[in-house]
């Protein structure tokens, strides 16, 4: 024996009208999208797509070069975090809490306003200017100064300092004859729709039209 349980009255005619709610349906989809993109910077991937460590191909000693110009650029100092190939894209959080969504009849849009979000979605390259302040800094991490116009190795180093020479030089001491910063960016997607996001979709949809709730 089969059976099967129809709302009347009053109860059908707000699950009709939830039905009929089309920006209702969209913040719950949206919350479910904002939700799985902010798994993917945790998780590291965004459904199958697992994110490549930064610099992949770049051999120990490992530094992640775009991070620290950015960084330096504006008076920042050389933090641990650059020396760490993961996670990725989690330095300052800024990308994984730019994510946020808008709905209206007809559509939904859930993205990030962050000019730099593209390159890391897709994998674009990426150019970033390396300026005098960051030379500066970069410069005394590994015992270099400016004399006479040019960068040159200070004789007289801390013990920090020397450390940093001999394992660090030839990955930094490049970028105090650079103005500019050119980066192939991997791809990282943190937004998209995925098996499991589809399941998820549909099932609070399902649930908000028969309970509200979603």
């Amino acid at each position: 024996m089969v059976t099967t349980v129809v709302a009347t009255g009053s109860e059908f005619g707000d699950i009709s009208r939830r039905a009929m709610d089309s920006e209702g349906i969209g913040k719950v989809v949206i919350r479910i999208i904002e939700a799985q993109s902010q798994k993917a910077f945790l998780d590291q991937k965004l459904g199958e797509f697992t994110w490549p460590e930064r610099y992949p191909s770049m051999e120990d000693p490992f530094v992640n070069l775009a991070a620290m110009v950015n960084w330096t650029n504006t008076g920042g100092g050389i933090l641990d975090r650059f020396f760490d190939r993961r996670p990725a894209l989690m330095g300052t959080g800024n990308l994984a809490q730019s994510i946020s969504g808008t709905t209206a009849k007809g559509f939904l849009e859930v993205g990030s306003a962050l000019p730099y979000a593209a390159d890391h979605q897709f994998g674009l390259s990426s150019s970033q200017p390396v300026t005098e302040q960051a030379k500066t800094t970069i410069g005394r991490f590994i015992g270099m100064e400016k004399r006479e116009g040019e960068w040159k190795k200070k004789k007289r180093l801390g013990p920090k300092q020397k450390e940093n020479r001999e394992k660090f030089f030839f990955k930094m001491a490049p970028l105090l004859g650079k103005t500019e910063l050119t980066t192939q960016v991997n791809q990282r997607p943190f937004i998209g729709i995925t098996p499991q996001n589809e399941q998820d979709i549909a099932d609070s949809i399902e649930e908000f039209v028969a309970k509200g709730i979603g």
